[in-house]
């Protein structure tokens, strides 16, 4: 099969467009792509010191990888790697994010949950459940990457969501009845508030995996296994989500649009309540994420 930009065989193929594109020709509309959704939203500043999270998986390379590329020539703005060790036993990723981290010749800051408050995931999931270890993981681990960039200047976190991402969190909610989070979406990472800035946002996460299998730097990464935190509903409500879209691949970018309309509507309507004490949307009287933190050692990173 050729390629339709070129007569060179093609090694991809985008059901939603329903191109085949050689590599070159791949890498050319991916990083449009990015450049795009970052022009849209102002994303990248000069003098921004940017810190990509990075948890050891294809996607957080591949976007190490791209930002690394796209700043090259740009000496006012700054790059560096955050990774956050959770603390689950047998996983492979933080030593892997930090050998991504030195190929594509960026500093990289990690700190750990055992470190920081004192526990790990692991234990956390035998006291709390996988449920609810879920929503207290997503909470820990955005504080301590906000904590780790306020304590080095980074003034954008990037972050390497997905279509696939924004739509299954979408859907997810949508069947659990909580589409706060896609409603009200947090613009900036953990109690720090520092933005948050997404480059990957309208490309699909098989793209991003092509993108990061074209760059030697991102060499060993692949999808992170099954994570030992995650909600089992929200992993039931994804595999029904991936089956459909095998059928229909355009669908995962219907929903990540119709979230983005309905955020818009939401947000014409007035800001929701709010946490005085940490700023994130509250669904009632009590901050379930300042909940989560009063539970678990609060001392400052060094």
């Amino acid at each position: 099969m050729q390629c339709d930009a070129c007569r060179r065989e093609a090694l991809i193929f985008q059901p939603y467009s329903g191109k085949h594109l050689c590599p070159m020709h791949f890498l050319k509309d991916f990083e449009t792509k990015a450049k795009r959704t970052i022009r849209s939203h102002g994303w990248l500043r000069p003098g921004d010191h940017i810190a990509v999270v990075l948890p050891g998986d294809a996607a957080g390379a591949a976007l190490l990888a791209f930002l690394v590329k796209l700043t090259a020539d740009r000496r006012d703005i700054r790059l560096s790697a955050i990774t956050v060790d959770t603390g689950i036993s047998d996983n492979p990723a933080p030593e892997q994010a930090r050998k991504v981290a030195v190929a594509c010749g960026v500093e990289w800051l990690c700190s750990s949950f055992a470190e920081r408050y004192g526990t790990t995931m692991d234990a956390i999931i035998q006291q709390e459940g996988r449920e609810a270890a879920c929503r207290s993981s997503q909470v820990l681990r955005n504080d301590l990457i906000g904590e780790i960039a306020e304590a080095h200047g980074v003034t954008r976190c990037a972050f390497a969501t997905t279509v696939d991402d924004c739509a299954g969190t979408f859907f997810s909610g949508l069947l659990s009845g909580t589409i706060e989070c896609t409603l009200f979406p947090s613009g900036a990472t953990g109690k720090t508030r520092i933005p948050a800035i997404r480059p990957f946002m309208d490309i699909p996460a098989p793209e991003v995996i092509w993108y990061a299998e074209l760059h030697p730097e991102c060499a060993g990464c692949g999808a992170l296994p099954p994570c030992a935190d995650s909600d089992p509903g929200a992993d039931d409500a994804l595999a029904a989500l991936d089956a459909y879209d095998r059928r229909h691949p355009a669908t995962k970018f219907a929903l990540a649009n119709l979230s983005g309309t309905l955020a818009g509507i939401a947000a014409a309507q007035g800001p929701p309540p709010s946490c005085q004490e940490c700023g994130e949307s509250i669904d009632g009287e009590e901050c379930e994420a300042c909940s989560i933190r009063r539970k678990f050692d609060r001392r400052s990173v060094s």
